[in-house]
């Protein structure tokens, strides 16, 4: 009896070494699993980081450039606007002018022509 306890302690010691040996194999592939996930997970975040500097970089000078290009038309629409409103004011004067020398012109006409009649009528 007792050499048969003993080997069926032998046994399953053996079937225990043999399920603790497996498990071991297993846990050790798993660690070296979980640290190729996480070596994965680090390279996607410096990726990642990376990606982001990079953008928020080229946003920067997308944004630089614009905006100069921006603030320069609106100085070119400013100066265009002034010149319109400089030339409208010359154009109002003129024609304000144009219409007082039509005036003084017509009532210079009206004044030679009565001056003319007066005459006619003195010599007769």
């Amino acid at each position: 009896v007792d050499l048969a306890v003993g080997a069926s302690a032998i046994v399953s010691n053996r079937v225990s070494n043999a399920a603790v040996t497996a498990l071991e194999a297993e846990i050790k592939d798993l660690k070296f699993a979980i640290k190729k996930k996480e070596a994965s997970i680090i390279k996607l975040s410096t990726d990642k980081d990376r990606l982001e500097a990079y953008t928020k970089k080229t946003l920067s000078k997308f944004q630089e450039k614009y905006l100069v290009a921006l603030q320069e038309c609106k100085a070119k629409l400013k100066e265009k606007h002034d010149k319109i409103e400089q030339l409208e004011v010359r154009s109002a004067t003129e024609k304000s002018n144009q219409k007082r020398e039509e005036r003084l012109l017509s009532s210079a006409m009206y004044e030679l022509g009565l001056s003319i009649m007066q005459q006619k009528l003195k010599e007769r």
